[in-house]
């Protein structure tokens, strides 16, 4: 069976495989490197491929954001294929208000999320909404990661050679992220949210291990 290199999404936490590694002995999760400036995914992608061992065919594997950056990353790790799970193929399947953003270049992007992150952390406790809680995230230097993710994935434009290696698309139909209606899942997970991994390790595992073997 082929190593499977698994992506987090954008919230570098590697709790979301801890019930899916169990059940897939060769894989291993790729640790996220800081970003350098406002570069794009391609090229976080081929910085972050230097830190990987890839002598041996593999499958690269991400889970939403990861998955952006799986597409790629597999171009530069001997990948025979590259499984999305919750994720986009391409800036045409990201919902219309991610792409109505995308006119924003990444210093301004991330200029406009500062402030809002700055604004979310003094809004009152007592006021604040989910939206509110999630925006805190792009505030002041531990915001630096979500705000260049986010402002990469607005400006996101796959490389030429992205379709190479052969993808595979996994989707909840209940995902409220990436709503699938905009998406091309090739297999889609009934009653799956956005975060399949933890929700359905067992299906998520089984089409991982006929992929990889």
């Amino acid at each position: 069976m082929h190593k499977i290199l698994l992506l987090t999404g954008m919230t570098p936490d590697n709790r979301i495989f801890d019930r899916l590694l169990p059940l897939l002995p060769t894989a291993v999760v790729v640790e996220w490197i800081p970003p350098v400036g406002h570069e794009s995914v391609a090229s976080y992608a081929a910085r972050l491929s230097r830190t990987i061992n890839f002598d041996d065919p593999n499958v690269v594997c991400g889970v939403s954001f990861g998955g952006i950056v799986a597409r790629e990353l597999a171009l530069h790790v001997n990948a025979t294929c590259c499984v999305l799970i919750s994720s986009v193929r391409s800036p045409s399947e990201l919902p219309p208000w991610f792409r109505t953003c995308r006119v924003m270049t990444p210093r301004f992007a991330e200029a406009i999320m500062k402030a809002t992150g700055v604004i979310a952390n003094y809004w009152p406790a007592s006021l604040r909404s989910p939206a509110t809680w999630r925006l805190r995230k792009f505030a002041g230097k531990s915001g630096k990661w979500h705000r260049w993710a986010t402002a990469a994935v607005l400006n996101w434009k796959p490389s030429q050679h992205a379709d190479r290696v052969p993808s595979i698309h996994i989707h909840g139909d209940r995902d409220s992220t990436f709503p699938i209606r905009y998406t091309l899942a090739d297999t889609v997970i009934r009653g799956g949210g956005h975060v399949l991994p933890l929700t359905h390790c067992e299906q998520i595992a089984e089409k991982l291990r006929q992929i990889a073997t």
